[in-house]
C-alpha cells in the first residue's frame, strides 16, 4: 500500500484537557497510521500550557488559536502555507466543521463524529440554539459530495439530511484489548461509575439525582464521576451532591486522556456498572471499553448508545429520566445473577471492536480517494 501524507484538522488534540472520545479515536487511528509508515500531521486548537508544536507517538501536532479561533487559523495557514503538501486532508466535524469543501482542492474526506442536533438546546440559550440548529443541515450540505467516515447512527442522521449513502463509510471506534481487560475482582460494595466530559447534555445531574433514590434502598452504594469539562456545570454537580447529602457516596475524579490511564482501567474493572445518561452520542467509546473490562452499562436509549449497548444483553437501555435510571440501577445492583450474565456477554461483545481494524478500513478509503 502506498505511503500517504495525511493532514488532520480537529478542534482539539489528544492532549487537550477537555479531550473526549473523538480525540481519543483520532489518536488511536493516527498513531497506527504512523506505525505503518505514513506521515500524519494534526492541526488543532491550543490550550493553556500547550506548546505550539508537539509530537505524540509520531503524530506531528500544530496548535493554533483557541476553542473557536482554531477554525479561522487552520483555514488561513492551510491556504497560505500548507496547500499542496499533503495527499489527503481529513476534516473532523465534532459539531463545527472546517469547511474544507470550500477551499481544499486536494483529496479530502470528512470524519463526522456526531451532529449537534438536540445537544444545542441543553448547552446554549434558546436563541443561539435555534439559529445553529437551523444552520447545521445547510452547513453539512457542503459535504454531500465528500467521502464521510461516521457511526451508524450519525449515518442515518446524515441520510435524513440528504447526504448520499454511497459517500458514507461506517466506522466503529475500537478497544485496545491489551489495556482494557477484565480484573480479578469487583469492589466489595456496589460501585457505579460515570466516565466522560462534564457537559449538561451528558446528563450527570440526572445520575446524581437517581443516586439519591438508589441510596435509600442500597445504602452502601457509591458513585465515581470521572471526567472534566464545563467548570460551571461541575460546580453545579458538586453543589447538587451536597444538597442531596451524598458527599459520602459520590466521588469526583479529574483524569485526562493521557493521565492515569491505569486508574481509569482499574475503576472500569472494579465497578459493578457504568451509567451513561447522555442525550446523544456519536458512538459511546467508554461503553465498549468498560465492556472489555467485564462491566455492563446502563445507558439512555438515544442515538449512538443504541449502537454500543445491546439491551438486556450487554446492559440496559432506559428512558432519560431520574426514575428510570434509579430503577434500572437498583435492579442491576440487586440481581447478581443478571449482572454477572451481562458482564460476561458485555466482554464477548467488546471483542469485535478493534482499533487496528478501524484504522485499516479508513486507510483503504483514503488510498482510494487519493487514487
Amino acid at each position: 500500500m502506498r505511503k500517504l501524507k495525511i493532514l488532520i484538522m480537529n478542534w482539539r488534540c489528544p492532549k487537550h484537557p477537555l479531550a473526549g472520545g473523538a480525540e481519543k479515536a483520532t489518536y488511536e487511528i493516527a498513531r497506527r497510521w504512523v506505525s505503518w509508515g505514513h506521515d500524519v500531521e494534526l492541526i488543532a486548537g491550543g490550550f493553556p500550557g500547550g506548546q505550539e508544536h508537539d509530537d505524540i507517538d509520531g503524530i506531528k501536532i500544530t496548535r493554533l488559536g483557541g476553542k473557536y479561533s482554531v477554525y479561522f487559523h487552520s483555514i488561513l495557514i492551510y491556504c497560505l502555507k500548507l496547500r499542496g503538501k499533503y495527499d489527503v486532508i481529513i476534516d473532523e466535524v465534532n459539531t463545527i466543521p472546517f469547511f474544507t469543501p470550500l477551499y481544499v482542492r486536494a483529496a479530502h474526506v470528512a470524519f463526522i463524529h456526531q451532529l449537534a442536533a438536540n445537544v444545542l438546546y441543553e448547552e446554549l440559550p434558546i436563541g443561539p440554539a435555534k439559529i445553529l440548529g437551523f444552520l447545521e443541515p445547510h452547513v453539512l450540505s457542503l459535504y454531500r459530495n465528500v467521502p464521510i467516515f461516521t457511526s451508524q447512527s450519525t449515518k442515518e442522521d446524515l441520510m435524513r439530511l440528504g447526504i448520499n449513502a454511497k459517500n458514507l463509510h461506517v466506522v466503529n471506534y475500537g478497544v485496545d484489548h491489551k489495556i482494557y481487560t477484565c480484573g480479578t475482582v469487583k469492589s466489595s460494595n456496589p460501585h457505579i461509575f460515570y466516565l466522560g466530559r462534564l457537559k449538561r447534555f451528558k446528563g450527570v445531574h440526572l445520575l446524581i439525582r437517581a443516586m439519591a433514590k438508589v441510596i435509600s434502598e442500597i445504602p452502601d452504594a457509591t458513585l465515581t464521576i470521572v471526567g472534566n469539562g464545563d467548570s460551571d456545570y461541575e460546580k453545579e454537580l458538586k453543589q447538587l451532591v451536597t444538597n442531596l447529602k451524598l458527599n459520602e457516596h459520590v466521588l469526583f475524579m479529574s483524569l485526562g486522556l493521557h493521565d492515569s490511564l491505569m486508574s481509569k482501567v482499574k475503576i472500569m474493572q472494579e465497578a459493578w456498572v457504568l451509567v451513561f445518561p447522555s442525550s446523544r452520542e456519536g458512538f459511546g467509546l467508554v461503553v465498549v471499553e468498560a465492556n472489555a473490562c467485564g462491566t455492563p452499562t446502563i445507558a439512555t436509549n438515544v442515538p449512538g448508545l443504541q449502537e454500543t449497548v445491546r439491551n438486556n444483553v450487554t446492559g440496559m437501555l432506559v428512558p432519560r429520566d431520574v426514575d428510570a435510571l434509579a430503577n434500572s440501577i437498583k435492579s442491576m445492583l440487586k440481581d447478581n445473577e443478571f449482572r454477572e450474565k451481562l458482564s460476561k456477554q458485555a466482554f464477548e461483545w467488546s471483542m469485535q471492536f478493534d482499533w487496528d481494524k478501524t484504522a485499516e478500513k479508513m486507510l483503504k478509503v483514503l488510498v482510494a480517494v487519493v487514487d
